[in-house]
């Protein structure tokens, strides 16, 4: 059971993480975007970017929460 939480909790920490990270690097860009003359306006860009970052949001998270959940848990069990 321990395991089981163990894993829940590694891949709801990289489910926040990964989205603090991609919502940051998505407003930076946006932000980059208003100096440009030619470029999109920064609704636009988010408009368009928006699925693919949903779905590298959620490809990451497996990855890495898959990756976090192996290491707690043979820690967990070294030291249980």
């Amino acid at each position: 059971m321990i395991y089981l939480f163990l894993a829940l909790l590694s891949y709801a920490c990289t489910y926040y993480l990964t989205g603090l990270l991609i919502q940051g690097q998505l407003a930076d860009v946006a932000e980059g975007l208003r100096h440009r003359p030619d470029a999109p306006t920064p609704g636009e860009y988010l408009r368009a970017v928006r699925p693919h970052a949903r779905r590298a949001h959620r490809q990451y998270t497996l990855l890495a929460g898959s990756a976090l959940a192996v290491l707690v848990c043979l820690a967990a069990s070294w030291f249980c």
